[in-house]
């Protein structure tokens, strides 16, 4: 249940959870080349000359599927740490993470289910292996597909029924739209890189005043390569496929926020805020600080503060700029008439958020990631406005993935035109490349210039232990029923034992973690004698309910 306090006061708590869709590929392997990406990207000459995909995505995702955790059987699986895992339109194998209370809790929720998925990749790769088919199956935690397709990463959020959403919206689109200076994963853009640095666009009115767009020393001073990369960069891959402030339609019309109402809880008292259109990010303090925005602007909002003097009058403009632009100095509007730009509006947000944080203390939900608003969500303003990402070029994902393209662009500055840009592409992909052996997330990671929010500890506890939310109670559930060989029925909200079958035992609350009735449902599985159950090949062990 969401708890706040009254206006003006302190917050309160909530749920949240985070839904991924991933990318699948079955790529060929060249005799030798075995782990080759993930000491460096292959040449382009190579690439270029490689065989076609071995299977197409969708019988690429089936295949993967057919890898998932031992005792279900089908696609569809709640999971004893709490998460679902389970195969969504598109042929997108999609993790959802368990009910969580605590920006720690999600972060770790979220890479335990990453894990999770690339262990499955492996076991496909070593049955492909077997058979004898050179060829790898690749797990990517990115937007879009060279088809053009986009997946996404999806944010949900308890509010209470009491909140007007209508009321809320201007504050939350305008919020949303502007998040990517912060919070985007940057994208490589198509064409040629220029061999002149562009012309420097006029300067943007911000709240104090002119000020000059020209590049300072900083990130510039690797030269003229910087400012040339500017004009194939954006920050935003997810961006552009956004139309709607608001949608109930996740795909036809994809919009910052879904309205489908489906609290998956007591409807009486809790709506759910689905949020659609973050970018998939990789390294953990961007997830984190995505959240913790996020979750700090309900608060003040649950508490009545005023922020109309953000909201912009053409948010979707902004945030469809912010796809195109390298450091977020677009114009953006209010209903009042300022011109600011996307930056000037998240440091106001952002300093706004804080100020609760030094009035009101932190919250329970930021115990121990404060600090991602207090220090980072500055350094990421100064990083934009002096263009100089070395001081955040490890905890935020464009400027991370900024950083690595440029030591493979000083690597080959002989190349350009299409072939520049396949080498771009590739480091692209090879970001979002779950593999431990061929992604450059997982190579980052072990040579310390990535950095985590949550110790290796808090990731290895959440690929099997569930928060201390209602997801404690169906992962144990669903443990003894995978232990017992049980068939069980699961949603986000609700417990059953099919045979023999029991009524349903409703759980409303996402954040009770503990219910008499659904203690006793697990110790009665946990009980089961062989000759009391009978398998029910329609429902099986999968877990059953509508997708989160």
């Amino acid at each position: 249940m969401s708890r706040t306090g009254e206006p003006g006061g302190a917050p309160g708590s909530r749920a949240t959870g985070l839904e991924t869709e991933f990318g699948v590929v079955c790529a060929p392997v060249r005799a030798g080349a075995t782990g080759q990406a993930g000491r460096r990207v292959a040449p382009v000459q190579e690439a270029q000359s490689a065989p076609p995909q071995t299977m197409g995505p969708q019988e690429a995702a089936a295949f993967l599927m057919r890898h998932r955790p031992e005792g279900y059987r089908s696609d569809n699986l709640f999971l004893p740490n709490g998460g679902r895992l389970y195969l969504d339109v598109g042929s997108h194998p999609e993790y959802a993470t368990a009910e969580c209370a605590t920006v720690r809790d999600l972060v770790a929720q979220d890479q335990a289910g990453r894990e999770l998925i690339a262990a499955m990749a492996q076991r496909a790769t070593t049955t492909l292996a077997r058979r004898g088919t050179p060829a790898r199956i690749h797990v990517l935690a990115n937007n879009t597909d060279s088809a053009g397709h986009t997946y996404g990463c999806h944010e949900n959020y308890s509010v209470p029924r009491s909140l007007d959403m209508d009321a809320v919206l201007p504050v939350l689109a305008s919020f949303l739209a502007t998040r990517p200076v912060l919070v985007g994963t940057g994208v490589p853009l198509a064409g040629a890189v220029r061999a002149e640095p562009r012309t420097r666009p006029g300067p943007v009115t911000g709240q104090d005043g002119p000020r000059s767009q020209e590049a300072p020393r900083g990130e510039a001073g690797h030269g003229s390569l910087s400012e040339v990369e500017d004009d194939c960069w954006g920050l935003s891959p997810r961006a552009p496929y956004l139309r709607a402030l608001a949608s109930a339609d996740t795909t036809g019309q994809r919009a910052l926020v879904n309205t489908r109402d489906q609290p998956h809880a007591d409807r009486e008292r809790l709506r759910r805020l689905h949020v659609t259109c973050a970018d998939t990010t990789m390294a953990e303090p961007t997830a984190g600080l995505r959240c913790a925005l996020t979750l700090m602007l309900l608060d003040a909002l649950e508490a009545g503060e005023d922020f109309s003097d953000l909201v912009l009058a053409e948010p979707l403009a902004v945030l469809g700029s912010l796809g195109t632009s390298a450091w977020g100095e677009v114009e953006a509007r209010t209903l009042e008439g300022r011109r600011l730009s996307a930056i000037d509006v998240q440091e106001a947000f952002a300093e706004r958020l804080t100020r609760r944080l030094d009035t009101w203390g932190v919250p329970p939900a930021l115990e121990g990631a404060d600090h991602l608003l207090r220090d980072l969500a500055p350094r990421v303003v100064t990083a934009l406005r002096t263009r100089d990402t070395s001081g955040i070029d490890t905890e935020i994902d464009w400027a991370v993935k900024r950083r690595v393209m440029r030591a493979h662009r000083e690597r080959h500055p002989d190349l350009s035109g299409e072939v520049l840009s396949v080498l771009r592409t590739r480091v692209d992909l090879a970001y979002h490349d779950l593999d431990a052996g061929t992604g450059l997330t997982a190579r980052l990671l072990r040579q310390g210039a990535l950095a985590r929010l949550c110790d290796p500890e808090e990731t290895a506890r959440a690929r099997t232990q569930p928060p201390p939310t209602r997801a404690a109670l169906r992962g144990e559930f669903v443990r003894a029923c995978l232990a017992r060989g049980a068939d069980f029925s699961v949603t986000w909200e609700s417990l059953r034992l099919d045979s023999p079958p029991t009524t349903p035992v409703d759980l409303p609350d996402p954040l009770v973690s503990r219910d008499e009735a659904a203690r006793a449902l697990t110790e009665r599985v946990r009980g089961l004698l062989h000759h009391e159950m009978r398998h029910i090949d329609l429902v099986g062990r999968s877990g059953l309910g509508v997708p989160g």
